[in-house]
């Protein structure tokens, strides 16, 4: 029993702790990317319901894709509200798919600015999206879900 425990507790801190964006050497641009293995055969369906629910924008859906582009508020200082826009990609194989979100946009009363381009702050942007990046993860991931429709 009490190897299982350390067991779980040792898989849990091993996702949490590779939930990170990582620059892509070939694009140039920061991504979280991540494969995962289901038997689902109604997943694609799933994920379409499901970006719908959570008010991504842009969906696009494919055979064996799907887009979207979504956004989180950040408050910077106590009463600055800085949106995190980001684009998620779900490319599907047979008994599997592949998530990705990438193009990281940080938009303010000053207009809009790549997580790439920017030249101050980028590493602690970076750590304050990293942060933000299992929440994000787990609220496009919930595809069972129902929502509240009160």
């Amino acid at each position: 029993m009490e190897n299982i425990i350390k067991l779980l507790i040792f898989i849990t801190v091993l996702n949490v702790s590779a939930q990170e964006l990582l620059l892509n050497e070939s694009t140039n641009f920061y991504e979280f990317s991540k494969i995962v293995e289901t038997n689902d055969r109604k997943i694609q369906e799933k994920f379409t319901q499901r970006f719908k629910q959570i008010n991504l924008e842009n969906i696009e859906n494919n055979e064996n894709s799907i887009n979207g582009k979504g956004f989180t508020n950040h408050l910077v200082g106590g009463f600055a509200t800085v949106e995190i826009h980001y684009s998620v990609k779900i490319d599907f194989k047979e008994g599997k798919y592949r998530l990705t979100i990438t193009n990281f946009k940080l938009t303010d009363k000053n207009g809009s600015n790549p997580l790439e381009g920017m030249r101050s702050f980028k590493k602690k942007w970076i750590k304050k999206i990293n942060k933000k990046l299992p929440e994000i993860i787990t609220n496009i991931e919930k595809v069972d879900e129902k929502l509240d429709k009160w």
